[in-house]
């Protein structure tokens, strides 16, 4: 019993984990040359942008946003658990600039973290 007890309690927090849009890495920024690469490798590799805009003179913006939420051990605990609600917070946005033929100019990546609510585990203890 204690062994279904665990995996629903573990399904429950693994649920609780929420993501939303494209999560692009240092990595794959390595693979866009500015003057080389052009808007239809970007998306062929990265996928459809969280947003695109084209400018008046011809540039276009491609935006890739993301956010990932994972809430804190404690908030599962009944009763007291919302006494410590909130989690780790991250996200990033990364924009490509092209100019007026699709050939890429610049880009750029953010990226935030943060957390919200009280915890009383040391953070390397969350992951």
């Amino acid at each position: 019993m204690k062994r279904v007890y665990a995996l629903v309690v573990t399904g429950i927090m693994l649920a609780a984990c929420v993501s939303t849009g494209v999560d692009v890495q240092p990595g794959q920024l390595s693979n866009f040359l500015p003057g080389f690469s052009t808007l239809d490798e970007v998306t062929a590799q990265l996928g459809t942008p969280s947003s695109q805009a084209t400018l008046r003179n011809g540039t276009t913006i491609l935006v890739y946003s993301f956010a990932t939420s994972k809430p804190h051990p404690e908030s599962f605990i009944p009763f007291i658990g919302p006494l410590f609600a909130g989690g780790e917070i991250r996200s990033s946005t990364v924009l490509f600039e092209f100019d007026e033929n699709g050939v890429l100019r610049s880009q750029r990546r953010t990226t935030s973290s943060g957390a919200s609510g009280w915890s009383i585990l040391a953070p390397d203890a969350q992951q």
